[in-house]
């Protein structure tokens, strides 16, 4: 009886002690490049600023996200690569994010002219800790300059 006790009160502490992961918090894009501009398929490289609000890391295995542009389909965001995020900090993703000139055309001028768009980022993304996986929901919108004009001039 005396180690259901133990064992008990140690399942109780345990289970108290791992809290459920939060989302992240989305900061913006940094060091937007245009890889490739043609009136089909297109490819920005951006790194994606996020900040891990929870008090431990975690490891982000994977992201499946629509992009709005404006309120309109602009790209979908998909991530399957490991990345450790550290606690309590900003963290940079790398992304190649894939989209259709005629996605862009209808904001071109708020792009070319580095006014702000808004973006609006939903889907899900899978984090683990140790062996506990759990897939937490992401939605974000922010207004931002995405600033088209100097990824046209620095295009490789």
């Amino acid at each position: 009886m005396k180690q259901f006790k133990y064992g008990f009160l140690f399942l109780m502490i345990f289970l108290s002690a791992c809290s459920e992961p939060q989302s992240f918090e989305f900061k913006g894009l940094q060091d937007i490049q245009l890889d490739k501009l043609t009136m089909g398929k297109n490819k920005i490289r951006a790194n994606i600023k996020y900040y891990n609000p929870n008090p431990f890391s975690l490891v982000l295995k994977q992201i499946d996200c629509k992009v709005l542009l404006n309120n309109g389909n602009f790209t979908v965001l998909k991530l399957d690569t490991n990345f450790v995020i550290p606690a309590n900090k900003e963290f940079l993703i790398p992304a190649v994010l894939e989209f259709q000139m005629s996605d862009l055309v209808k904001n071109s001028m708020e792009l070319l002219l580095n006014k702000p768009v808004k973006l609006n980022i939903k889907g899900n993304a899978t984090l683990s800790k140790g062996i506990f996986t759990k897939t937490v929901p992401i939605e974000y919108e922010t207004t931002q300059k995405l600033n088209l004009g100097a990824a046209l001039s620095g295009m490789k």
